[in-house]
């Protein structure tokens, strides 16, 4: 969002539908320091986790008006595929919703009407930041349909099943594929690199190729993120901030030679 409260286009949307490699990290910390740092250091988008986290509505508000003025596109994942809980996110006014555990066409079908305002969806219109408050409702009214994404979580063996109806669904805009609780799903959480766990991630990335729907997926290392990206995921976590904040620590407490 501009500091003036306008926004702009989605530029993650429409990079990633040319074809383009948006790199991300993810906020877990309730700070808007720290999304404002993120904000300004280089990534094309951030990730705001409140499935697991105590963000709460206010600290992601908070957080979110730290990036005002940034270049880098914001996304909120929700708790749950709930109605009321992505409507609530959407009023905080992020440039798209990541829904987890989206295990079937009829839940990617429930997320993508809850995303959308009528006559396409059930979106409830309310005053909040996404509309400035008011100052741009109709603007935003106008936009938002087509503006903010919706980014399903392809996170279990189900979802993997039923990938190539799923990618079907009109309004999906994107897919990010959860490794751990997708090893989890198949009785070996934690071992994502596992051959049946990448297995299932080269089902999925291949399903979204063919559907020409933009696939992601959480990396947290950079030669991870050149691995992903070199297969063809376009929509990369690259690191999350707790992640950061203890491996450079850590890295430098090992370079330092402390006397004995």
């Amino acid at each position: 969002m501009e500091a003036n409260g306008t926004r702009p286009v989605n530029t993650l949307k429409r990079d990633l539908l040319a074809g383009k490699v948006a790199l991300g990290a993810t906020v877990t910390l309730a700070s808007p320091t720290v999304a404002e740092i993120l904000s300004h250091i280089g990534l094309d988008w951030l990730w705001f986790e409140m499935e697991h986290s105590s963000l709460s509505d206010g600290d992601v508000l908070a957080m979110l008006q730290a990036t005002n003025g940034s270049t880098t596109r914001t996304t909120v994942r929700v708790p749950w595929n709930d109605k009321t809980l992505i409507k609530r996110a959407l009023d905080m006014g992020p440039d798209g919703i990541i829904v987890p555990l989206v295990n079937s066409k009829e839940e990617a079908e429930a997320a993508v009407r809850a995303m959308k305002y009528p006559p396409v969806g059930e979106r409830g219109a309310g005053l909040a930041r996404a509309q400035a408050y008011g100052l741009h409702m109709a603007e935003y009214m106008e936009r938002a349909n087509d503006e903010v994404m919706t980014i399903a979580m392809i996170e279990h063996v189900r979802a993997v099943e039923n990938i190539d109806r799923i990618l079907s669904v009109n309004g999906i805009d994107a897919i990010i594929v959860g490794s751990l609780d997708l090893s989890g799903s198949m009785g070996i959480l934690g071992q994502t690199s596992d051959r049946r766990v990448e297995a299932a991630i080269q089902r999925v990335l291949s399903a979204a190729k063919a559907a020409k729907v933009p696939a992601g997926i959480i990396t947290v290392s950079a030669d991870q993120a050149n691995a992903r990206i070199a297969q063809g995921f376009q929509q990369v976590i690259v690191g999350i901030d707790v992640l950061f904040l203890h491996g450079a620590a850590r890295q430098t407490l090992e370079a330092i030679k402390k006397p004995s």
